[in-house]
C-alpha cells in the first residue's frame, strides 16, 4: 500500500468535479449489468488511491489539516499567480460574454431507456469466430429527438371496489403527482393552461392557430376551449398585476411609449371631449407601455390596450404628482 501510495498527490476540489459529474453513468451501469470504459474505471482507482492516501498520511502525521484543506482545494491561497507574475491572461484573447438568454434556463436531461441484447447473453460463445465468449463492453448510445403535441391527453382509470352489503364504494386515490397539476375534477391541467397562455402572449400563437395546429397533431382542442383556460390563468395572476400596478405608483422614473394597436371587432364608441360638453365617436385603439424603475432599481414593465391614448401616461403622470404631494 505504501509503494502504490508513494509520490501520488491527492486530486483537488477540480478533480473530483468528473468523478461526481459520472455518479449517474456509474449508478447506471450498475442498475443494468453495463460495463465502464477505460476512463471511468481510471478515474474511479485514481479517487480511490487517493482517498486511501489521504488516511494513510493522516494516521501517520505526515500532513496537517492546514495543509490538506490547501491540497484538495477547499481553501484557497490568498494570492493569484497573476497578480504575483504580473502577467495578463496567457491566451491573449478576451473571455466570451455569455448569452444573457441563457440565464434562468436548464437544459432539459434526456429520459434514459436501456435496450438489452436478445439474442446474445455475458457468457455465450461468440457468433463470429465460435471460440470466444462475449463478455459486457462499454454500451452504445443514440441520442433521439422525438416531436409530439405539447398537449397529450391522459386517461386516469380509478379502481373501485363497492361493498355488498350496504353498497359503499371506495375509489382509489390519484397520485401525488397528478394531483399537482389540478384537481380531481379539473380536465385541463395548470401546465396547459400556462402553456397556452405562454403561446398566446409570448410566442404570438393566435387562439385559433393553437386550435388548427392541435387538430393537425390529433387532439381536439377548439380556439374556445384555448381562450377559456387563458381567462383562467388571467383571473388567477389578476391580483399580481393589480399589486405590480401598485409598485409602479411609487416608482422614481418612467420610460413611456404608446402606439396604436388593431382589434377587429372593436367598434365606434362616443367619447367625451377634453375640456368640453361635446362629444365625438372615437374608434382608435392604442396600446401604452411604461417602464417603472422602482427606487431600488427593479424595473416593472406594465402595458394596456383600450380607445384611449395616452392611458398609462396620463396614470404615470398622476401618481408622480400624488408622490410628491406626500
Amino acid at each position: 500500500m505504501a509503494q502504490l501510495l508513494r509520490g501520488r498527490q491527492p486530486f483537488g476540489a477540480k478533480a473530483f468535479t468528473p468523478v461526481i459529474e459520472r455518479g449517474a453513468r456509474v449508478t447506471e451501469a450498475k442498475e443494468h449489468h453495463l460495463a465502464l470504459n477505460p476512463e471511468d474505471c481510471q478515474l474511479l482507482l485514481d479517487a480511490l488511491v487517493t482517498l486511501a492516501s489521504m488516511q494513510h498520511r493522516l494516521a501517520h502525521h505526515d500532513v496537517t489539516v492546514h495543509k490538506l484543506r490547501k491540497l484538495l482545494g477547499i481553501e484557497k491561497s490568498s494570492e493569484k499567480r497573476a497578480a504575483v507574475c504580473k502577467t495578463s491572461n496567457a491566451t491573449g484573447h478576451p473571455k466570451k460574454p455569455t448569452d444573457p438568454t441563457d440565464e434562468g434556463s436548464a437544459p432539459v436531461k434526456p429520459r434514459v431507456v436501456f435496450h438489452a441484447m436478445q439474442a446474445l447473453n455475458k457468457g455465450d460463445a461468440c457468433p463470429e469466430c465460435f471460440t470466444g465468449k462475449v463478455y459486457k463492453a462499454e454500451p452504445g448510445s443514440l441520442l433521439r429527438i422525438t416531436g409530439q403535441s405539447p398537449f397529450i391527453p391522459e386517461q386516469h382509470v380509478l379502481e373501485r371496489l363497492r361493498c355488498n352489503s350496504c353498497g359503499a364504494y371506495f375509489t382509489a386515490p390519484l397520485p401525488d403527482e397528478v394531483l399537482q397539476d389540478g384537481t380531481a375534477s379539473q380536465k385541463y391541467g395548470h401546465s396547459a393552461r400556462s402553456l397556452m397562455a405562454i403561446y398566446k402572449y409570448f410566442a404570438g400563437l393566435p387562439f385559433y392557430r393553437q386550435g388548427s395546429l392541435q387538430k393537425l397533431l390529433g387532439v381536439q382542442l377548439t380556439a374556445s376551449t384555448v381562450f377559456d383556460q387563458v381567462e383562467r390563468v388571467c383571473d388567477a395572476i389578476y391580483p399580481v398585476y393589480q399589486r405590480l400596478f401598485s409598485l409602479a405608483a411609487d416608482a422614481a422614473h418612467y420610460y413611456i411609449d404608446d402606439t396604436t394597436h388593431r382589434i377587429l371587432d372593436q367598434t365606434e364608441v362616443e367619447k367625451k371631449v377634453r375640456n368640453s360638453d361635446k362629444t365625438q365617436m372615437r374608434s382608435g385603439v392604442y396600446t401604452s407601455g411604461v417602464i417603472a424603475t422602482l427606487a431600488e432599481g427593479r424595473d416593472i414593465i406594465l402595458f394596456e390596450t383600450n380607445m384611449r391614448a395616452n392611458s398609462l401616461t396620463a396614470f404615470c403622470i398622476t401618481a408622480a404628482w400624488l408622490t410628491q404631494r406626500r
